[in-house]
């Protein structure tokens, strides 16, 4: 079963020249709806949704690898993230991605993943 409350997950975005990047990351989810990240504004990640907001989220297992789960979703940027988004970050990682800037990665963008579909896993659960 794909675990939405895994620490971390697997983010795909496509370099310009094609190639893939593919990086963790950090996440919370609202139901199976909506992924959010919180990376840096400059980052690699957001350079390569503002070309193409196709993405891929690939979720760990609990326990078997053919649980593991895969979405294909399209990305939307953001300046700011709901309350409820925030309140998340906080109770996963204790960690509050707010309007300051971030001393590991500076300006803060947030990252609205939409699945469109689940390519891999049976399940999926948000406990």
């Amino acid at each position: 079963m794909a675990n939405l409350s895994a620490r971390d997950a697997w983010l795909a975005t496509q370099h310009r020249d094609g190639s893939p990047h593919l990086v963790p990351i950090w996440f919370v989810a609202l139901g199976v709806e909506s992924i959010w990240i919180a990376t840096g504004r400059d980052s690699t990640k957001v350079a390569n949704i503002t070309r193409n907001n196709t993405v891929s989220v690939g979720f760990p297992a609990e326990g078997d690898v053919k649980g593991d789960a895969v979405v294909a979703g399209i990305a939307n940027l953001h300046d700011q993230a709901p309350s409820a988004v925030l309140d998340l970050f906080v109770a996963k990682y204790d960690w509050y991605p707010g309007p300051e800037p971030d001393a590991d990665v500076g300006e803060l963008q947030f990252i609205e993943i939409t699945p469109r579909r689940w390519i891999m896993g049976s399940s999926v659960s948000n406990d």
